[in-house]
């Protein structure tokens, strides 16, 4: 008998309310698939994050290639052997195809120069038709997954956990799939396979497990003798007959839904009419413009063309618009845009129909609670209450609650995107019947699925997609599996010679769109910075003699070398997105100490002591904010206010007043200069160099941009989160303390309140220079440069006579256009385009230009 991989015994686990898994045992060999299946909620989420050490069990034991796993700890499965490729995926979409890859491998083993090779070594050996340089966010959900599988092998694990790793791919890319997992049992390695698809299980397990409400039901192998039929069974615990409703008898009737000429990016003159009673379904491989066409008619996506409802004319401009117009959408991205995951399951179902159930201003509890429970009634929701929160559901019976609340909208025709994507078997069948039930009289249901099966089922008729058009159309006898697949099925690389026939920008249009990418590239905050400059500086030099003497040149840069560094501070805590608001206190604290500890004619020895004393009171300071923001989960703004108070409380404390002589040796060694240039600023320049070879040049840099992007991904990886997240808050408050060096050579006394203002323009600064407070962007030369260009407009306003309210003002714009710039064009750009399709619109219904709707 081959060797066990992964053995898991006994295993428990309950949350408040819920028994997970009830005294869980399964075994997985070497060279084996072992597929778990189950109901949405039968524990299989909770049994792979326990194997993969993300989840700590209540009771039993974990033992991976004979070695037991210890502590919930995803790096000590990885160490052990074990990997996981996630159905909600551990990647970074901001981060590059090749540095999610690079996350994926074991400390050392590829050097960091090396990446971008190696990675595209990678995805050529797996046939991927795209870069290594491309940025994740930037991919299709389908080569999305590919690149978590990829990264899933790059180790050869003992044991490879697979959860629901084929939700988002074509057949095309189900096969592709199956031939990899197949290379990597022949080699000996363990695959634990959940998915709901039961053709993948027979075709590719050598055993199933059954699981049901948190309990395992039997083990049994896989054989020809059997059926996807008894599986369903075996799952349920009941048999299922009828699993797909009966079809629509056609003839002939007025459309519901009418498109004609629809054309965008990726799809191009699609015309189609959905009937009465009718379930119309879209097929195509993946990248074929089907998605895309279907979310072009409640616009979602960009297009021109015309879309009639009953015969009415639907501006599909916005989804608002479509939805006033009796036609609503349901995304395959449950989480992200079909339902609301932090509200009730109550109010997601009724979301559609407040208006039915208002009394006055104000919405009836009463009457709100009879319509949801019908609701939960009629689609078979599943849920303790109707006050529980719809994240707390399974995948199944979130869906049939979105499902609720589509088909209550009062919709004459609705479209649904992947209907049972990520649903179990059972739930799946009673969608189907969801959907033929609810379809009204004088309703149509619109269908994109990737499974073809599923299209056979549930369809009427099917539209084969290739290259972004309608190719062919299925009706009848006509609607099955294998016709539906081979209609596409040569055309599976349609959307990559699609790619190919772009017509490519101009190298202004190019320049623009790489600078308007905002702080995605790195050199983009520094051009806009120098432009900055340019502009103040030359306004200034025009307006003074006195801006371009030398002398005033050195005020700037003794002046930038404190702002610089605190500066530097907030973007180590703004690049894992926290903030600290007590670095300007730790600036003034650290004055007010080197009053004492590097007090006026101390000796070199005492001096050195002195600084290292208040760079101990800064790693205390950052130690703590950093273990109260991690462990004690106290807001990083909170925390960071009260540090400041405290901090600021101490320095006033030792010196209500300004006070104490600093040494001199101390002040004029930080105000040393090489002609008129102060030494500072090669220390500034050296110490933003270094940082950034540090956080762009290094695996523990690129784990800091990680964790700013998304945590949770970073934690899958294998990234000691709370580790990165207690260090930027330790080196934050340690480069507020060399701040203070600089501040207090510029007082000379301890001043207790010096540092009060740097806070704020701290942060300013940072941003300017790239950072983003939602964490993963920034430089340290961003930040340096965004110091400087503060301090030289505090100079210029004062060189020129201007109040002080001036400065504050120049500040705040230039942070809000910089903002802008990085991370707001986009949006600005999405409502230029909806204004380009409003007008194309009323053009096409001539409507005239002032003629409100």
């Amino acid at each position: 008998m081959a060797e066990i991989v992964l053995k898991m015994e006994n295993v428990s686990k309950t949350y408040p309310g819920v028994r997970a898994l009830d005294d869980f045992s399964i075994e997985c060999r070497a060279g084996e698939v072992h597929a778990i299946l189950g109901e949405n909620g039968s524990g299989k989420s909770t049994l792979m994050k326990i194997a993969s050490g993300t989840v700590t069990p209540d009771g039993g034991s974990v033992t991976i290639d004979g070695q037991p796993l210890t502590a919930a700890d995803a790096r000590l499965a990885h160490q052990l052997g074990l990997y996981t490729v996630y159905q909600d995926d551990s990647l970074v979409r901001e981060l590059t195809v090749a540095q999610n890859l690079y996350l994926g491998t074991e400390k050392g083993a590829v050097p960091y120069a090396r990446m971008n090779a190696w990675a595209q070594g990678k995805l050529n050996e797996y046939e991927m038709p795209f870069p290594a340089t491309t940025i994740l966010g930037d991919l299709t959900p389908a080569h999305r997954q590919f690149v978590e599988i990829i990264k899933g092998l790059l180790n050869a694990p003992r044991v490879l956990l697979l959860d629901e790793p084929t939700s988002t791919l074509d057949m095309a890319g189900v096969t592709k799939l199956m031939a990899m997992v197949r290379d990597l049992t022949a080699q000996g390695t363990g695959v634990l396979y959940v998915s709901h698809r039961l053709p993948e299980i027979l075709d590719l397990a050598d055993r199933v497990t059954i699981l049901r409400d948190g309990v395992q039901r039997g083990t049994f192998p896989v054989t020809p003798d059997l059926s996807e039929h008894e599986l369903i069974s075996l799952m349920i615990g009941r048999d299922l007959e009828g699993e797909y409703p009966d079809k629509l008898d056609a003839g002939s009737a007025t459309p519901v839904l009418s498109v004609r000429g629809l054309d965008g990016e990726q799809f191009h003159d699609v015309s189609f009419d959905a009937y009465p009673g009718e379930i119309l379904g879209l097929a195509g491989a993946e990248g074929n413009g089907q998605r895309e066409a279907l979310r072009a008619v409640v616009g979602l996506e960009t297009a021109t063309g015309e879309v009639r409802c009953h015969g009415r004319r639907v501006n599909h401009n916005a989804p608002h618009d479509a939805i006033a117009s009796d036609v609503l959408f349901l995304s395959s991205d449950r989480v992200g845009e079909a339902i609301f995951p932090e509200l009730s399951v109550r109010k997601n179902m009724m979301l559609t129909r407040l208006r039915d159930v208002v009394a006055g201003p104000f919405v009836a509890a009463r009457r709100e609670d009879g319509e949801a429970e019908r609701m939960r009634g009629d689609f078979g929701v599943v849920t303790a209450s109707l006050d529980s929160q719809i994240n707390g559901l399974s995948g199944g019976n979130q869906q049939k609650a979105a499902l609720a609340r589509t088909f209550r909208s009062g919709a004459r025709a609705v479209l649904i995107d992947e209907p049972t994507q990520g649903v179990d078997a059972g739930a799946r069948f009673e969608i189907y019947r969801a959907i033929r039930d609810n379809i009204r009289d004088d309703g149509t249901c619109v269908v994109n699925s990737s499974d073809a099966q599923e299209l056979a089922g549930i369809c009427d008729r099917v539209l084969v997609f290739s290259r972004g058009r309608i190719v062919a159309e299925l009706t009848g006898a006509d609607v099955t599996e294998e016709r539906i697949v081979s209609s596409f099925l040569t055309t599976r690389d349609a959307q990559a010679a699609r790619a190919g026939d772009a017509p490519a920008l101009s190298s202004f249009g190019a320049s623009m769109m790489s600078l308007f990418r905002g702080s995605v590239n790195w050199w983009v905050p520094l051009v806009f910075l120098s432009i900055l400059t340019l502009i103040v500086g030359g306004y200034a030099a025009s307006q003074s003699e006195a801006f371009l003497r030398p002398i005033n040149f050195r005020h700037i840069l003794l002046a930038v070398a404190p702002a610089a560094m605190v500066a530097m501070a907030q973007l180590h805590v703004l690049l894992v997105r926290g903030l600290d608001v007590s670095v300007g206190s730790m600036m003034s604290l650290t004055v007010v100490a080197a009053s004492f500890l590097i007090a006026f004619q101390s000796g070199t020895g005492t001096i050195l002591l002195g600084i290292g004393l208040c760079l101990l009171i800064g790693l205390a300071a950052g130690t703590v904010n950093g273990m109260l923001v991690r462990y004690a989960r106290i807001n990083a703004i909170i925390t960071t206010i009260a540090m400041l108070s405290i901090l600021q409380g101490l320095a006033l404390v030792f010196r209500p007043t300004p006070g104490g002589l600093i040494s001199q040796d101390f002040t004029e060694f930080l105000r040393a200069r090489v002609g008129f240039l102060p030494v500072s600023v090669f220390f500034l320049i050296a110490f933003a160099l270094l940082s950034d070879l540090w956080l762009h040049r290094t695996r523990s840099g690129l784990e800091a941009k990680a964790v700013g992007f998304r945590e949770e991904a970073a934690r899958r990886n294998g990234v000691a989160v709370d580790r990165v997240q207690i260090r930027a808050y330790v080196l934050a408050a340690l480069t507020a303390t060399v701040a203070g060096f600089f501040l207090a050579s510029e007082v000379g006394v301890g001043h207790p309140t010096i540092g009060a203002n740097f806070a704020l323009a701290s942060i300013a600064a940072a941003v300017l220079g790239g950072a983003s407070l939602g964490g993963g962007r920034g430089s340290f030369g961003g930040a340096l440069f965004g110091a400087f260009f503060f301090t030289l407009t505090i100079n210029v306003i004062s060189i020129l006579g201007l109040s002080a309210s001036v400065g504050v003002i120049a500040s705040g714009a230039m942070t809000l256009l910089a903002v802008f710039l990085y991370t707001g064009f986009s949006e600005l750009e999405k409502l230029l385009a909806a204004g380009r399709r409003r007008r194309a619109f009323r053009r096409m219904a001539g409507l005239q230009g002032g003629e409100a709707w």
